[in-house]
């Protein structure tokens, strides 16, 4: 057989198409993967959509050089997250501020009692107020972290921040509690709340709450806003719900601060829009998983009571006296007269 010189240039034409059409085939480079972890189960409340979103937005707008994938409650719950993003075993998470006081004291002023109307007001404080910037600053500093969003369980929805729920008896008044065992989470001020009401406050990480209000370990649970609770099932075990809104309780979710930094600008870009995007959705997610948080208590049989005028008069009458407490056993690090600002500025 004989191969001409035009034949050999057509055989060369084609090689090096297949060539080229292999190459544009080809990955630019693997996808970089990242592990984000969740307290709640899938959905079921509005850090745990926030987190299912994010990763969905920043693994699309990174057109696939991120995979940014969502694992909820196998990689840790809470304060389990938090060492492990300060670590970087896990990349992305969120925890509860309260549930963050073993790692920093950032948010510690504004654990203080009644001192926000509602979650939406916290979040404002904290992007907006030269003392919330100083805190988030803080706290991704400390642990080595750095915010994309924040998110919260009911923002300004008529159950807002952290109520109380009681395995048998219905509390309407601060002297319901007396003597009582009541679960807290790991930040002093609420521990100072609870002796201030008579209770025994009892910290218990929230991965283990279940457990210890069915085994009785705890008579109640003070540390805690509605959708999670439902999130749990608390009202199987549960069934009288006071409605009190001790404190706000946001979730800021956020990346290991080296992981962030190791991206590229394209990369970094993706994830920061994606949590823009989040952030303007999560607020409605939180109203929503209330009406149905709300909802399943009261088909579960839960006795859900909101305290009149004059009983949440004595529920806050112990808020002065908390926060002197506080102050004084925290010198420099809570500033009363930044708080009694803010509390002047969203009257509940």
């Amino acid at each position: 057989m004989v191969t001409t010189f035009a034949g050999r240039r057509s055989l060369r034409s084609i090689v090096l198409a297949c060539a080229l059409g292999a190459f544009a085939a080809a990955p630019a480079g693997a996808a970089i993967t990242l592990r984000a972890g969740a307290s709640d189960a899938e959905g079921t409340t509005a850090p745990a959509l926030s987190i299912g979103k994010l990763c969905e937005l920043a693994t699309k707008l990174s057109n696939g050089e991120l995979n940014v994938q969502p694992f909820y409650q196998s990689l840790g719950v809470e304060q389990q997250l938090a060492t492990a993003i300060k670590a970087g075993t896990v990349d992305i998470g969120f925890t509860a501020t309260p549930n963050l006081a073993p790692f920093t004291d950032a948010f510690l002023q504004f654990d203080l009692p009644f001192l926000f109307k509602n979650d939406r007001a916290f979040i404002e404080v904290l992007e907006n107020h030269p003392a919330g910037k100083k805190a988030l600053a803080q706290f991704e500093r400390d642990l080595g972290v750095k915010v994309l969003l924040i998110t919260s369980h009911t923002y300004d929805a008529d159950f807002s921040g952290t109520d109380l729920i009681m395995r048998s008896k219905q509390v309407k008044v601060p002297a319901d509690l007396k003597g009582l065992k009541i679960r807290t989470s790991s930040t002093p001020v609420e521990i100072n709340l609870l002796k201030a009401y008579g209770a025994n406050p009892t910290p218990v990480q929230y991965g283990q709450l279940y457990t210890a209000l069915q085994q009785g370990v705890v008579h109640g649970n003070a540390a805690t806003p509605l959708p999670p609770m439902a999130s749990i099932k608390l009202y199987e075990i549960a069934k009288y719900y006071t409605a009190i809104g001790f404190r706000m309780n946001l979730l800021p979710i956020y990346i290991n601060q080296k992981k962030f930094d190791s991206l590229t600008p394209f990369q970094q870009k993706a994830l920061l829009d994606a949590a823009a995007q989040v952030k303007a959705l999560a607020g409605q997610w939180a109203r929503d998983k209330v009406k149905t948080s709300s909802a399943e208590f009261e088909k579960a049989g839960v006795h859900i009571y909101r305290p009149t005028k004059d009983e949440m008069v004595q529920w806050m009458s112990v808020r002065e006296r908390v926060w002197q407490a506080v102050a004084e056993e925290f010198k420099g690090k809570i500033d009363l007269g930044v708080a009694n600002d803010i509390f002047k500025s969203n009257p509940r």
